[in-house]
Formats: structure tokens, C-alpha cells, sequence
């Protein structure tokens, strides 16, 4: 078998990916990391695997996949190991809800908080060419389009404030979610919802911005803290991050919690609902 995953060991999306290969058992994947903020995704023999130059890309057997949720389903799918979905259709229905709302709203904002934080600095850093440049070789126009409005207005981007909202409707789904006492969020067992949502409640944490939307929230914390204790988070999440990156984050992250504060204030009494999808 011939199992190669393209990634950056920052990426959200990767390390969902990872984790999922590492839940399925699967550890004789190739890793070759992409230099993501050097632009290296732009390059022509990685846009042939990957045409919207974004990662990660997982080729098996010579086939490339893409987007991180249909990879870690992919991999639940294709090899043995623990079942990462419920048996039921309706179970694994609900379980979907959970990534199409990282993919349509945790993503972004995640993305563009982290960018105010501390990777546009990053980037203007390593890029060796005109910013404005790279920003244009990006494919997917609204991503482009949020990149361009952080580097211009920073934490106070409207997108950056649709992202607090996001993350408040996913942690009120959550929290009554978990009312029932159960421990995970779809049927019985630890599935892809985990998985899914794990990276970005990591990288809020890793910016010292968690604390925002759980301090009154035990039973999200709770969960959120058998997430973390299993071995595929350790491994493919926590071991990858490098300690300076970790401060950069933090102290990114620091900069902007005020504002990220004062601007939850204005939604904080609004109640978005258990079916928020």
C-alpha cells in the first residue's frame, strides 16, 4: 500500500486527517509537508494533486483525495480498524452536521482569527515576494477576500467577528448536546464529529481564547478534556506543534482576546437554538 499524505503540521484541516489515520490504526502513511505560508501549495506539481492549492492531499494507491472531510471519511471507509461513524443512516446523518459546520463556519473563523493573531505576520515573514501577490494566486476568492480584509482591518474584520458567532452556535449545540449525560456527541461511541471539531477547539485553545465561550460551560469542557486524553489527539495534534509556535499563538492570541471578549457581549444573550443546522 502506498499511502501519502500531503500537510502542514499546523494546518486544522491536517490534523483531522491525521488523527482519523491515527484512530483507524494506519501508521505507515508518508508525510510530506507543504510549506504552506511559503507558498510552496502554489506550486505546479502539487496544484496537479490538489487544484485549489490547499491542504492536506492524501494519494493512496496513486489516487488523490481531497478536502479534509471527505479524507478522514475516506479513510474510515477504505481501511480497517475502530468504526469512525454510527451504524444508523439517521445517526451518521446528525453525525455530518457536525463537519459541514466546521466546514461552512468553524473553518473560517478559525482561519481568520488565527491569521489576526499572529500568522499575518508570519506570512508577510516568509513570503519572499509582494504580499499582495501571493494573496492573489489564492483559488478560493472568498478565502482570498478574508485574508485581505484581516490584513486591512485586523480582529475588527467583519469576518473575523461572523467567526465568534459561528464558534457560539457550535458551543450552545454542544453544550445541550450533552445535557443527556452522554459522553460523546453522536450515538454511543467517539466518531468523525470528534475528529472534525477537535483541531479547531485546539487552536482556540492554543490562543488563549477557549476560555471565552466555556467558562460556563462544564459539560463542554468535560468533553472537550476526553477528546483530548485520547492518543490520537496527543500524537497527531499536540506532538506536532513546535514550543515557539505555541508562544507565538498564545501571545497572538492575548492581543486580541479583548476584543474577541467585548464583541461575544453583543450576541451572549442570544439563543441560537439545539438545531442550529
Amino acid at each position: 500500500m502506498a499511502l501519502v499524505l500531503y500537510h502542514h503540521n499546523l494546518s486544522v484541516c491536517s490534523e483531522k486527517v491525521r488523527m482519523a489515520l491515527n484512530e483507524k490504526g494506519i501508521g505507515n502513511w508518508q508525510s510530506r509537508e507543504v510549506d504552506i505560508l511559503g507558498g510552496e501549495q502554489f506550486s505546479p506539481e502539487y496544484m496537479k494533486l490538489n487544484p485549489k492549492a490547499v491542504v492536506p492531499t492524501l494519494v493512496h494507491d496513486g489516487h488523490a483525495v481531497t478536502e479534509s472531510t471527505l479524507i478522514s471519511e475516506y479513510v474510515d471507509e477504505e481501511f480497517d480498524g475502530p468504526a469512525l461513524q454510527p451504524e444508523s443512516a439517521f445517526e451518521r446523518a446528525e453525525m455530518r452536521l457536525y463537519s459541514k459546520a466546521c466546514d461552512e463556519g468553524l473553518h473560517q473563523g478559525v482561519g481568520v482569527m488565527s491569521f489576526a493573531a499572529s500568522f499575518m505576520d508570519r506570512m508577510r515573514g516568509a513570503v519572499e515576494q509582494d504580499v499582495d501577490k501571493h494573496l492573489e494566486r489564492i483559488v478560493d476568492l472568498d478565502r482570498r477576500d478574508r485574508m485581505k480584509s484581516v490584513l486591512q482591518h485586523g480582529e475588527d474584520s467583519s469576518y473575523v467577528y461572523r467567526g465568534r458567532v459561528a464558534y457560539e452556535k457550535i458551543f450552545q449545540k454542544i453544550d445541550k448536546v450533552l445535557a443527556d449525560g452522554r459522553e460523546w456527541l453522536s450515538g454511543d461511541r467517539f466518531t468523525l464529529a470528534e475528529i472534525n471539531l477537535a483541531p479547531y477547539l485546539a487552536r482556540l485553545e492554543y490562543l488563549d481564547l477557549i476560555d471565552v465561550w466555556t467558562f460556563s460551560r462544564p459539560r463542554v469542557t468535560a468533553w472537550f478534556e476526553r477528546l483530548k486524553a485520547r492518543p490520537s489527539f496527543q500524537t497527531e495534534v499536540v506532538s506536532w506543534i513546535r514550543d515557539d509556535e505555541l508562544q507565538t499563538m498564545k501571545q497572538g492570541g492575548l492581543r486580541i482576546k479583548s476584543k474577541i471578549t467585548d464583541h461575544r457581549s453583543t450576541y451572549i444573550e442570544t439563543d441560537f437554538g439545539a438545531n442550529i443546522f
